[in-house]
């Protein structure tokens, strides 16, 4: 499957595969920007959806990930 990745995503299949995840990464041709876009996309609900953020710390500008869900927003400050 990960021969047709684009190579970022092709990347992140063999991180999954060396660690022996059985998951699949998947592109798809339209968008899936928003939270509801990606649900419609795999069909799921919006809840069901895991979103990623990436902020920089105000003092340390250090990278901050946050994992939310699809249905909520994040408060920036």
């Amino acid at each position: 499957m990960s021969s047709n990745l684009k190579k970022s995503s092709a990347r992140v299949q063999a991180v999954l595969d060396e660690f022996g995840y059985e998951l699949n990464v998947l592109e798809f041709s339209h968008s899936t920007r928003t939270s509801q876009e990606a649900a419609n996309a795999v069909g799921c609900t919006v809840g069901q959806i895991a979103k990623s953020l990436i902020f920089k710390g105000k003092e340390s500008e250090r990278p901050i990930l946050i994992i939310a869900s699809g249905a909520n927003r994040v408060n920036e400050k």
